[in-house]
C-alpha cells in the first residue's frame, strides 16, 4: 500500500503556473486543480465555460516529505507570488496524509498526446503513439520539474518554435533559459538544432532534463547546466525563457548580450496585461516585436534584435 502527503491552496487562476513550478521545486511529484470542463450532465462542456476567478490547488508528495517546511516556504513565498499577481494571491487551506487508493496510476489518464503547432506532438512515455511521417514527437512525463507542455505559456513557445525552425535561415545554436524538463530544448534540438544549451537554477531539473533528452534521442544535441545566464557564454540565434514577466525585465540586458544581432527571442510566462510593458522592457534594450501570441490569461512574445536585415 503507497501512502501520500497532500497540501492544498487556493489561489488565482492566472497563478496556477507559479505556484505549480513552486511546488515542484519543493519535490512535488503531481499536481490537480478545479477546472469547469464538464457541464451539468457529467458530459464535456461545449463551450467551455470560463475559468473560475479562484481555484483550489493540491500538490502530492511522497510520505517523506516534510509539510511543514513546505507550508512555511509557501507563505514566504506569497509576497513574491503578489508582485507578479497582486495582492491576497493565494491562501493556505490544508495538508493532508491520504492512502494510494490507485491515485498513483491513475493521474496518468489525464496525459494524453497531445499535438501543438502544426507538427509538435508531445506525450507521456506510457502512451503508444505511432507519429505521422512530419511529425516531431516528443516525449516528456509529468515529474520533479516544470513543464510537460500542457501549460499554455508552454503551448505557445512551442508554436512560436516550430515556426522559427519553418522559416529560414533554421536556428542552428539555441538557448533555453529556466529549462525545467527541458521540454523546450529538446523540442529545438528534435526540430533540428544541432547545439542547444538550457540552463536552470534548480539541479533536480537539469537532471531530470539530461534524463529527457536521453529518452528522446537528443543527449548529443542538448545539454542542460545550472550554469547562471551571466556566465553563459557565446551567442545564439534562438533564446527561449518562459518565465515570470519580471523576470524577463531583470534578464533583458542578460539575455540581449548572449543574442546574435538578428537573433530572434521568445518570451512566455506572461500574463497578458503585462504584455505591452515587456514588449516596452525589451524595445529599449534593442528588440524588435516580431509577434505575438495569446492564449486564455496569458501571452507569448517573439522579438528579434535589431541588427537584423529581414
Amino acid at each position: 500500500m503507497t501512502r501520500w502527503k497532500s497540501i492544498t491552496v487556493e489561489t488565482r487562476r492566472e497563478a496556477v503556473d507559479a505556484l505549480s513550478h513552486f511546488f515542484t521545486e519543493h519535490g512535488s511529484l503531481g499536481m490537480a486543480y478545479d477546472e469547469r470542463l464538464f457541464g451539468t450532465e457529467g458530459d464535456p462542456a461545449d463551450p467551455l465555460p470560463p475559468p473560475d476567478e479562484v481555484t483550489k490547488l493540491t500538490a502530492y508528495f511522497p510520505w517523506e516529505a516534510d509539510l511543514h517546511s513546505v507550508k512555511r516556504d509557501f507563505l514566504d513565498f506569497l509576497p513574491l507570488l503578489a508582485e507578479s499577481f497582486g495582492a491576497e494571491p493565494g491562501t493556505f487551506l490544508s495538508a493532508a496524509e491520504i492512502t494510494d487508493f490507485g491515485w498513483a496510476e491513475k493521474w496518468k489518464e489525464n496525459f494524453k498526446p497531445s499535438r501543438i503547432g502544426k507538427r509538435i506532438t508531445v506525450k507521456p512515455s506510457w502512451e503508444p503513439y505511432s507519429p505521422s511521417p512530419e511529425e516531431v514527437v516528443v516525449t516528456i512525463d509529468p515529474g520533479q520539474a516544470f513543464g510537460t507542455g500542457t501549460h499554455e505559456t508552454t503551448q505557445m513557445c512551442l508554436q512560436f518554435l516550430e515556426e522559427a525552425f519553418d522559416g529560414t535561415p533554421t536556428p542552428r545554436r539555441v538557448l533555453d533559459v529556466g529549462t525545467g524538463t527541458g521540454i523546450l530544448g529538446i523540442a529545438a534540438a528534435l526540430l533540428g538544432a544541432p547545439l542547444t544549451l538550457g540552463i536552470d537554477v534548480d539541479p533536480l531539473g537539469v537532471e531530470v532534463a539530461g534524463e529527457n533528452a536521453r529518452v528522446n534521442g537528443v543527449e548529443d544535441r542538448f545539454h542542460a547546466a545550472t550554469t547562471p545566464l551571466s556566465c553563459v557564454e557565446g551567442r545564439y540565434d534562438l533564446i527561449l525563457a518562459n518565465v515570470l514577466a519580471e523576470i524577463l525585465s531583470d534578464l533583458k540586458q542578460e539575455i540581449a548580450d548572449r543574442l546574435e544581432p538578428g537573433g530572434k527571442l521568445i518570451l512566455s510566462g506572461i500574463i497578458s496585461e503585462k504584455g505591452d510593458w515587456v514588449a516596452k522592457e525589451y524595445e529599449a534594450a534593442g528588440f524588435r516585436l516580431a509577434g505575438r501570441k495569446e492564449d486564455g490569461q496569458w501571452t507569448a512574445l517573439l522579438l528579434r534584435r535589431e541588427g537584423d536585415v529581414a
